[in-house]
């Protein structure tokens, strides 16, 4: 296993990690208030991180960078969505709606790190 199959399964990992950490924060009644979150928004920093490490690691795929340059823009936009629930206090309309929203982009997320490792493997059997 190489470097960039290894930030992949570690970029899966700590996505899988958040999807957890989010949907149990959307079960409690008091999200803002838990510990849970501060170790989510901590793992989220790291998922930003990870995922433009990814695409510093794959930029000589050209199929590779464009789904980590997808993965980068997705996670920042579920940070600003997520940053939604600090800023609005899981207030109302937003607080029962968006949970779903993130969940379908956390979804999209891992899914494109999988179809990453897909081509990242297909590559290497392909090549001598």
């Amino acid at each position: 296993m190489d470097k960039t199959e290894k930030i992949l399964w570690a970029t899966s990992g700590v996505t899988l990690l958040q999807i957890m950490t989010g949907f149990y924060l959307s079960q409690i009644s008091d999200a803002i208030s838990s510990p849970v979150l501060i170790f989510h928004v901590f793992t989220a920093i790291i998922l930003l991180v990870m995922a433009v490490a990814s695409f510093l690691i794959v930029k000589s795929v050209v199929r590779l960078q464009h789904l980590a340059i997808v993965n980068t823009v997705l996670i920042i936009i579920t940070i600003i969505t997520g940053s939604g629930f600090i800023i609005f206090k899981s207030s109302g309309l937003y607080g029962e709606f968006m949970p779903y929203i993130q969940m379908l982009l956390s979804i999209g997320i891992i899914s494109n790190y999988a179809v990453m490792l897909g081509i990242k493997r297909t590559l290497d059997m392909v090549q001598p």
